[in-house]
């Protein structure tokens, strides 16, 4: 993703995802395989390579962020996700600062990365503020709970001393409500943490649809509102089925077609 002062690079950590969120077609389309340490870090090697030798126009020519937002629950692949976070910092010498590991809830894996030696930024895919809503949308936290997963990304916040990012997929109906809104504040302002906001993107096995953007804006202003620093994201890459939550369903059309 290029931006004039950043290009941020979205790995994946897995191929499929054994964990079934509803909206995203990854979960929908199942699970494969975990990726070795070497097929993590190789994407970080093409994307330096290819900005060094090619570029993009008005795209920093070397990688600023990494974001374990690609395909798959990097936390419930934590061995070799730790292994290729180790040799990014310590053998490419990437700043442990610029890399982000998102999860939709793994209260083990939060506890395990709280205790390794590297910075780096953690993100709790929320998707929604109270656990009847969240385990019909987040199968796993049925296991681990809003309460114990609070309480993991707190020990977190309190012991890296880095601000946490809650990621929110905005379904119509779902969960742009005010009563979601409000719950949502609670939690963020325990975490002090920042909010991103992101369209729900389309998935084949999903009725789901992101709000109009009037929505969207709202809901961000109703947090605003409540004293929460939130951000909409853009959403890049839907036209060829790579945007958020969309990971799995062309190399799937393209199976099918074969």
């Amino acid at each position: 993703m290029g931006y004039p002062k950043r290009a941020t690079l979205c790995i994946s950590s897995q191929a499929g995802c054994a964990l079934a969120c509803t909206f995203c077609a990854t979960g929908q389309f199942g699970f494969e395989r975990h990726l070795d340490a070497g097929e993590i870090v190789a994407q970080v090697a093409y994307a330096q390579a290819f900005l060094r030798q090619i570029g993009m126009p008005g795209v920093p020519r070397r990688l600023t962020n990494i974001v374990f937002m690609g395909m798959g629950e990097p936390l419930a692949n934590y061995d070799r996700v730790r292994e290729s976070i180790r040799r990014m910092v310590e053998v490419m010498g990437i700043s442990a600062r610029s890399i982000t590991v998102s999860t939709v809830g793994i209260v083990p894996g939060i506890d395990r990365l709280a205790e390794e030696p590297w910075p780096v930024y953690l993100a709790v895919s929320l998707h929604a503020a109270d656990d009847e809503l969240r385990t019909s949308l987040v199968p796993i936290n049925k296991r681990y709970p809003l309460a114990r997963l609070e309480e993991a990304a707190l020990n977190y916040f309190q012991k890296k001393g880095r601000r946490l990012s809650i990621e929110w997929t905005m379904m119509d109906g779902v969960n742009d409500t005010d009563d979601q809104a409000t719950k949502l504040a609670a939690i963020a302002k325990r975490l002090k943490a920042h909010v991103n906001l992101i369209a729900l993107n389309p998935t084949p096995l999903s009725e789901e649809r992101a709000p109009t953007k009037r929505r969207i804006d709202w809901f961000a202003d109703r947090l605003k509102d409540l004293g929460v620093n939130v951000t909409v994201r853009d959403t890049r890459g839907r036209e060829i089925d790579a945007a958020c939550g969309q990971l799995r369903v062309l190399s799937t059309k393209q199976r099918n077609s074969g």
